[in-house]
């Protein structure tokens, strides 16, 4: 079943920004709002919207709705402080100017958020990276990333990484892999010749496969990230920079107990 997984998100890969899409435009801990983007040439159109509630494993709510501007905003009400929810819309686009419903377009997507823990939090600052690269080394002919993802536990929720790295001469595409703890990917720059072979961007897709209640389990598309090399390495000082700061104050406590108890 998983390779069968990793097939189909493959396939999805090419076709993921041929439309116009969704994006969040502001989160608070009870509410979501998104707006359209990339549809410069949509006149309106149609949605049905499934939300799952990724920490309880459970579907959320449905809802359907029209939109009849471009940059019309849409809020999802009533959600549950400091949780991750997916959200699947499915919608039909209506362009100008087409008299033929064959011109009409229905797709899908997927946006995957955690809400604020209060309301006091900036809603502007938008939780929405699920995987993250934790680890870096480059060779002459070699790059290796390590990436971790937010869901640690693995029995209820599965990550899958697709990773990338674009180069002058080609796209690497390393096989995919599940996140268990962390998930380790090489590219090969050999094949690529020994002159000019400049690559600029790494990208991590991230997958969920979920098994929700009363359901058969459903895959979800998180937000990818693509940078260059540096600001890969950026995130991994950024990384290790924290849980060197966690780590400190964990002894710190430590230490601080063990005095009182013998004081």
């Amino acid at each position: 079943m998983m390779n069968y997984v990793l097939l189909l998100i493959h396939a999805l890969l090419p076709c993921i920004h041929a439309v116009a899409r969704f994006e969040p435009t502001s989160v608070t801990d009870v509410s979501l709002v998104i707006r359209m983007i990339k549809g410069n040439n949509v006149s309106s159109f149609d949605m049905s919207i499934q939300i799952f509630d990724l920490d309880r494993l459970i579907e959320y709510r449905k809802t359907q709705l029209k939109g009849s501007t471009r940059d019309q905003l849409f809020s999802f009400d009533g959600l549950t402080p400091g949780t991750w929810f997916a959200f699947r819309i499915h919608y039909q686009l209506h362009y100008e100017n087409s008299k033929e419903p064959k011109h009409d377009l229905k797709t899908k997507q997927e946006i995957i958020v955690r809400t604020k823990e209060s309301q006091h939090e900036d809603p502007t600052k938008i939780n929405d990276s699920i995987a993250y690269i934790d680890d870096l080394f480059l060779t002459k002919d070699n790059i290796y990333i390590g990436v971790a993802s937010v869901f640690k536990d693995t029995k209820k929720v599965i990550t899958v990484i697709v990773p990338e790295l674009r180069c002058s001469k080609g796209v690497l595409k390393p096989l995919a892999q599940q996140v268990i703890h962390h998930a380790s990917f090489h590219f090969d720059l050999t094949p690529l010749g020994d002159s000019d072979k400049t690559c600029s961007r790494i990208c991590v897709f991230p997958f969920l496969r979920v098994a929700i209640q009363n359901r058969t389990s459903e895959t979800f598309r998180g937000k990818e990230w693509c940078g260059s090399i540096a600001e890969a390495r950026k995130l991994v000082s950024s990384s290790e920079t924290r849980f060197n700061l966690l780590n400190a104050l964990f002894w710190e406590l430590i230490g601080v107990l063990l005095i009182r108890s013998f004081s």
